[in-house]
Protein backbone atom coordinates (compact mmCIF):
# COMPACT_ATOMS: atom_id res chain seq x y z
CA UNK A 1 0.00 0.00 0.00
CA UNK A 2 1.45 3.60 -0.39
CA UNK A 3 -0.11 6.96 0.84
CA UNK A 4 -0.32 10.34 -1.16
CA UNK A 5 -0.09 13.26 1.13
CA UNK A 6 -2.48 16.20 -0.08
CA UNK A 7 -3.06 18.36 2.76
CA UNK A 8 -6.00 20.35 3.79
CA UNK A 9 -6.46 23.45 5.54
CA UNK A 10 -8.78 22.38 8.08
CA UNK A 11 -6.76 21.19 10.89
CA UNK A 12 -5.81 22.85 14.33
CA UNK A 13 -1.85 21.68 16.11
CA UNK A 14 -3.93 20.86 19.97
CA UNK A 15 -3.80 17.61 19.65
CA UNK A 16 -3.94 15.73 22.92
CA UNK A 17 -2.89 12.07 21.88
CA UNK A 18 -4.11 9.43 19.23
CA UNK A 19 -6.55 7.18 21.15
CA UNK A 20 -8.97 6.20 18.96
CA UNK A 21 -9.41 5.09 15.17
CA UNK A 22 -12.56 6.69 13.93
CA UNK A 23 -14.08 5.22 10.83
CA UNK A 24 -16.45 7.37 8.51
CA UNK A 25 -17.98 7.17 4.95
CA UNK A 26 -18.19 9.89 2.59
CA UNK A 27 -21.67 9.44 2.10
CA UNK A 28 -24.08 9.57 -1.18
CA UNK A 29 -26.65 12.14 -2.88
CA UNK A 30 -29.48 10.67 -5.21
CA UNK A 31 -28.25 7.07 -4.90
CA UNK A 32 -24.81 7.90 -6.19
CA UNK A 33 -21.78 7.72 -4.15
CA UNK A 34 -19.95 11.19 -3.60
CA UNK A 35 -16.63 10.75 -5.54
CA UNK A 36 -13.35 11.49 -4.11
CA UNK A 37 -12.50 14.15 -5.86
CA UNK A 38 -15.59 15.68 -4.30
CA UNK A 39 -14.49 14.50 -1.05
CA UNK A 40 -11.00 16.03 -1.48
CA UNK A 41 -12.75 19.48 -2.33
CA UNK A 42 -14.69 19.82 0.82
CA UNK A 43 -11.22 19.09 2.65
CA UNK A 44 -8.95 21.32 0.27
CA UNK A 45 -11.68 23.44 -1.22
CA UNK A 46 -10.28 26.12 -4.14
CA UNK A 47 -12.05 28.66 -2.24
CA UNK A 48 -11.68 28.84 1.56
CA UNK A 49 -15.20 28.13 3.13
CA UNK A 50 -16.34 30.06 6.07
CA UNK A 51 -18.82 27.43 6.85
CA UNK A 52 -18.50 23.29 6.86
CA UNK A 53 -15.01 23.40 7.32
CA UNK A 54 -14.18 19.34 7.84
CA UNK A 55 -11.62 17.28 7.56
CA UNK A 56 -10.07 13.65 8.48
CA UNK A 57 -6.45 12.56 8.62
CA UNK A 58 -7.35 9.70 5.80
CA UNK A 59 -9.52 8.98 2.33
CA UNK A 60 -9.70 5.68 1.02
CA UNK A 61 -11.35 5.23 -2.46
CA UNK A 62 -13.33 2.16 -3.48
CA UNK A 63 -10.73 1.38 -6.39
CA UNK A 64 -7.30 0.37 -5.74
CA UNK A 65 -5.48 3.14 -6.06
CA UNK A 66 -3.09 4.87 -2.85
CA UNK A 67 -4.81 6.12 0.30
CA UNK A 68 -5.01 9.74 0.81
CA UNK A 69 -3.77 11.81 3.47
CA UNK A 70 -4.81 14.70 4.28
CA UNK A 71 -4.15 16.03 7.90
CA UNK A 72 -0.95 14.17 9.71
CA UNK A 73 -1.11 11.93 12.24
CA UNK A 74 0.12 14.44 15.08
CA UNK A 75 -2.64 17.04 14.24
CA UNK A 76 -6.29 17.60 14.65
CA UNK A 77 -8.67 16.82 11.98
CA UNK A 78 -12.38 18.01 12.17
CA UNK A 79 -14.21 14.60 11.37
CA UNK A 80 -15.72 13.75 14.97
CA UNK A 81 -18.03 16.75 15.67
CA UNK A 82 -19.83 16.80 19.16
CA UNK A 83 -18.86 13.41 19.91
CA UNK A 84 -18.18 11.29 22.78
CA UNK A 85 -16.58 7.99 24.15
CA UNK A 86 -15.36 6.18 27.59
CA UNK A 87 -11.34 5.83 26.89
CA UNK A 88 -8.92 4.47 29.54
CA UNK A 89 -12.18 4.51 32.18
CA UNK A 90 -13.00 8.19 31.42
CA UNK A 91 -15.66 9.54 29.69
CA UNK A 92 -14.11 12.29 26.93
CA UNK A 93 -16.28 14.59 25.08
CA UNK A 94 -15.27 16.16 21.68
CA UNK A 95 -12.90 13.10 19.74
CA UNK A 96 -11.22 15.05 17.09
CA UNK A 97 -8.20 15.84 19.50
CA UNK A 98 -8.02 12.22 20.75
CA UNK A 99 -8.83 10.72 17.49
CA UNK A 100 -7.62 9.55 13.83
CA UNK A 101 -10.17 9.82 11.20
CA UNK A 102 -10.75 7.42 8.12
CA UNK A 103 -13.08 8.15 5.51
CA UNK A 104 -14.12 5.03 3.00
CA UNK A 105 -15.21 6.36 -0.02
CA UNK A 106 -19.21 5.11 -0.20
CA UNK A 107 -22.57 4.88 1.79
CA UNK A 108 -22.79 2.21 4.25
CA UNK A 109 -26.56 3.03 4.29
CA UNK A 110 -26.72 2.06 0.59
CA UNK A 111 -23.71 0.06 -0.89
CA UNK A 112 -21.06 -2.45 0.43
CA UNK A 113 -17.84 -1.43 0.63
CA UNK A 114 -15.36 -2.85 -1.75
CA UNK A 115 -12.77 -5.73 -1.06
CA UNK A 116 -9.83 -3.21 -1.83
CA UNK A 117 -11.14 -0.60 0.61
CA UNK A 118 -11.54 -3.32 3.48
CA UNK A 119 -7.75 -4.21 2.42
CA UNK A 120 -6.74 -1.03 2.65
CA UNK A 121 -8.25 -0.25 6.05
CA UNK A 122 -6.70 -3.63 7.50
CA UNK A 123 -3.10 -2.66 6.27
CA UNK A 124 -3.60 1.04 7.69
CA UNK A 125 -5.47 0.63 11.12
CA UNK A 126 -3.08 -1.92 12.10
CA UNK A 127 -0.35 0.39 11.26
CA UNK A 128 -1.84 2.86 13.17
CA UNK A 129 -2.43 0.52 16.58
CA UNK A 130 1.25 -0.43 16.53
CA UNK A 131 2.53 2.87 16.32
CA UNK A 132 0.24 4.90 18.95
CA UNK A 133 -1.01 1.62 20.70
CA UNK A 134 -4.75 1.69 20.20
CA UNK A 135 -6.56 -0.89 21.40
CA UNK A 136 -9.19 -3.08 19.37
CA UNK A 137 -12.18 -1.68 21.30
CA UNK A 138 -10.90 2.15 20.46
CA UNK A 139 -11.67 1.96 17.10
CA UNK A 140 -15.69 3.05 16.66
CA UNK A 141 -17.77 4.29 13.82
CA UNK A 142 -19.27 7.31 14.08
CA UNK A 143 -22.15 6.58 14.27
CA UNK A 144 -20.74 4.87 17.88
CA UNK A 145 -19.88 8.23 19.27
CA UNK A 146 -22.58 10.37 18.14
CA UNK A 147 -26.01 9.93 17.68
CA UNK A 148 -26.11 12.37 14.91
CA UNK A 149 -24.30 10.43 12.26
CA UNK A 150 -24.98 6.64 10.71
CA UNK A 151 -21.59 5.51 9.27
CA UNK A 152 -20.30 3.54 8.05
CA UNK A 153 -23.57 2.13 8.14
CA UNK A 154 -24.79 -1.63 8.53
CA UNK A 155 -23.54 -2.78 5.05
CA UNK A 156 -20.03 -2.15 6.39
CA UNK A 157 -18.71 -5.62 7.90
CA UNK A 158 -17.19 -5.13 11.41
CA UNK A 159 -16.45 -9.02 11.72
CA UNK A 160 -14.79 -9.10 8.38
CA UNK A 161 -12.86 -6.00 9.86
CA UNK A 162 -11.96 -6.92 13.51
CA UNK A 163 -10.89 -10.38 11.28
CA UNK A 164 -8.59 -8.92 9.43
CA UNK A 165 -6.77 -7.11 12.58
CA UNK A 166 -6.12 -9.79 14.52
CA UNK A 167 -5.19 -12.26 11.87
CA UNK A 168 -1.17 -12.60 11.90
CA UNK A 169 0.02 -12.53 7.90
CA UNK A 170 2.84 -15.41 7.17
CA UNK A 171 3.97 -16.08 4.05
CA UNK A 172 3.00 -19.46 3.15
CA UNK A 173 6.30 -20.42 1.41
CA UNK A 174 7.53 -19.33 5.01
CA UNK A 175 5.71 -21.64 6.58
CA UNK A 176 6.81 -24.92 8.66
CA UNK A 177 6.24 -28.52 7.21
CA UNK A 178 2.95 -30.19 9.06
CA UNK A 179 5.58 -32.07 11.16
CA UNK A 180 7.05 -29.24 12.45
CA UNK A 181 4.35 -27.94 14.06
CA UNK A 182 4.27 -29.47 17.26
CA UNK A 183 1.70 -28.80 20.09
CA UNK A 184 3.75 -29.49 22.95
CA UNK A 185 1.31 -29.01 25.69
CA UNK A 186 -1.78 -29.99 23.91
CA UNK A 187 -3.27 -26.71 24.64
CA UNK A 188 -4.28 -26.63 21.08
CA UNK A 189 -2.03 -23.39 20.44
CA UNK A 190 1.31 -24.04 18.17
CA UNK A 191 4.13 -21.10 18.70
CA UNK A 192 6.28 -19.70 16.02
CA UNK A 193 9.03 -17.84 16.75
CA UNK A 194 9.42 -14.74 15.70
CA UNK A 195 12.64 -14.19 12.54
CA UNK A 196 13.05 -12.29 9.79
CA UNK A 197 10.33 -13.72 7.88
CA UNK A 198 7.60 -14.52 10.90
CA UNK A 199 6.47 -10.84 12.49
CA UNK A 200 4.37 -11.66 15.61
CA UNK A 201 2.43 -8.21 16.45
CA UNK A 202 3.42 -7.28 20.02
CA UNK A 203 2.27 -3.53 19.82
CA UNK A 204 5.58 -2.05 19.51
CA UNK A 205 9.07 -3.08 18.23
CA UNK A 206 11.77 -4.56 20.77
CA UNK A 207 14.71 -2.51 22.48
CA UNK A 208 18.11 -3.99 22.59
CA UNK A 209 17.61 -4.57 26.15
CA UNK A 210 15.11 -6.81 24.99
CA UNK A 211 16.28 -8.16 22.06
CA UNK A 212 19.82 -9.32 24.17
CA UNK A 213 17.85 -10.74 26.83
CA UNK A 214 15.70 -12.98 25.01
CA UNK A 215 19.02 -14.33 23.09
CA UNK A 216 19.94 -15.14 26.66
CA UNK A 217 16.87 -16.33 27.90
CA UNK A 218 16.59 -18.86 24.73
CA UNK A 219 20.10 -20.54 25.51
CA UNK A 220 18.31 -21.56 28.37
CA UNK A 221 15.44 -22.92 27.67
Amino acid sequence: MQIEWIESQFFHTDKIDNEMIIIHHTGSKNGKINSLQGTISWFKPDVWRSTNQVSAQYIIAREERRIIQMVRDEHTAWHAGRSNWVINGVRREDLNNRSIGIELQGDGQLFRYSNFQYEALIWLVKQKMQEFNIPIELIRGHEEITTRKPDPGPLFDWDRFRSGLTSASVPGSDMPSDDELVDEDGDGIIYLDEDENVRIPSGKDRSLLETVFDFFAGLFK
